[in-house]
């Protein structure tokens, strides 16, 4: 701040009389004018280097400088400003090294001569330019290849009697011998029942859409015997004249021993499934009726209350674990004995050792290692009425009569 420097307009106004600069003793009633003491008023020093203002209280009295230390430029200089110039010259001082340089050696030219190619034979070629490339052999040597080949297979030949002479039967030992082979029974018919599917189908298509019973007498096995059966479970119109089986009808023969019988496998129109029994009897297909309608002398229904005829009955078997106090675990075998259409089922029970015990369970062996097998079995069974105690959907197996639902012709 330049102290100097004079504003006209810039100028302390005159002290009134109700400044207290002057009258100190009014402000307060505790004012003492004597502590009172206003600072020296500042004065401009001759010898001050800057030129600026000092404390009237001497040099020697450190105070607060208000101006720059930079001594101000006289009026003389405004035009002319000193630049102090430093030139550099533009020589360069290097250092020489500790060490002198090697020497580069001169370079030397020699030439040399290619080495001369040796002809290699052509049996001595291995992989180089010529690989990949196939070679032609002389046809002299295929021909004599060949020759050699030829002559040692004739030779070999001529050698086999003498080679095959200590091997030889001897005189007055018997040769080998033609076995005649025995014809199986009943292969004859299975072999004939097998190419006889389209028979077979036409057969179930002429008895699932009879209307009357007698229309299916001629295609039936024992139709006479079983006329008052046929007439009383008759069902008419299963199906219509028009039905062709699908092409996923499966036909299987077997051999029952005194019985060759086909089973045709299918559905219906209405998706469900049928199985027909056709036996082969004087070259002639007719269909087993019982085993088609897996007849039963009593209905599932019946046989879940401890009522009707079980003297004959057909359905799928399968091993149970089943038991109660009237048939203990220690003297009977607990079988599920299920309907035809998989609905309904009671329990049954085989006595240990008896025939029929011994009958269902030969159906469930499967070997001496090979764990017991639970698939279902059909069979055709008698049954008893269990003792008493027995709840109503229990039975005792009196007799199996038959593996499968088709009758054999020796308990027919």
């Amino acid at each position: 701040m330049d102290t100097n420097l004079v504003d006209p307009n810039n100028h302390v106004p005159e002290a009134t009389p109700d400044d207290a600069w002057d009258d100190g003793d009014g402000l307060h009633p505790n004012f003492n004018a004597a502590a009172t003491v206003l600072p020296p008023r500042r004065v401009l020093t001759e010898n001050s280097p800057s030129g600026a203002e000092v404390s009237a209280r001497g040099r020697d009295n450190k105070g607060l400088r208000i101006d720059s230390k930079t001594p101000r430029r006289g009026t003389d200089d405004a035009g002319s400003q000193q630049i102090e110039v430093q030139q550099i010259g533009g020589n360069i001082i290097r250092l020489d090294p500790e060490t002198p340089l090697v020497a580069r050696a001169q370079r030397h030219h020699a030439f040399h001569e290619r080495p001369t190619r040796i002809e290699q034979k052509p049996s001595q070629v291995g992989e180089g330019h010529e690989w990949g490339h196939s070679r032609k052999h002389p046809v002299r040597w295929m021909l004599g290849a060949g020759l050699g080949v030829a002559t040692v297979i004739i030779v070999t030949m001529l050698l086999l009697p003498t080679i095959n002479k200590p091997n030889a039967l001897r005189q007055g030992q018997d040769g080998p011998t033609m076995v005649q082979e025995e014809e199986i029974e009943g292969m004859k018919a299975l072999n004939e029942m097998l190419v006889r599917q389209p028979e077979a189908e036409q057969l179930f298509r002429k008895f699932a859409s009879s209307m009357i019973a007698t229309e299916i007498h001629t295609i039936v096995r024992d139709a006479k015997r079983l006329e008052p059966l046929i007439r009383e479970h008759f069902r008419p119109g299963l199906i219509s004249k028009a039905w062709i089986p699908p092409d996923d009808t499966q036909w299987s023969v077997f051999d029952a021993g005194d019985v060759q019988y086909g089973i045709l496998e299918g559905r219906l129109p209405n998706f469900m499934k049928f199985s027909a029994y056709l036996v082969f009897s004087e070259s002639n297909l007719l269909l087993d009726w019982k085993a088609t309608t897996c007849y039963g002398s009593a209905t599932f229904s019946e046989l879940e209350k401890k009522q009707g005829d079980p003297s004959e009955i057909r359905a799928a078997i399968a091993p149970a674990g089943f038991y109660t106090a009237v048939f203990p675990e220690t003297e009977f075998s607990s079988y599920q004995f299920t309907s035809q259409d998989g609905n309904k089922s009671i329990w049954c029970y085989a006595r240990l050792g008896s025939a029929a015990g011994d009958g269902l369970s030969k159906l469930f062996q499967t070997g001496e290692i090979i764990e017991t097998s639970l698939a279902p079995q059909k069979v055709t069974l008698r049954l008893e009425s269990g003792p008493e105690g027995a709840l109503p959907n229990q039975w005792l197996i009196a007799e199996m009569l038959h593996k499968d639902w088709i009758t054999p012709n020796k308990i027919k």
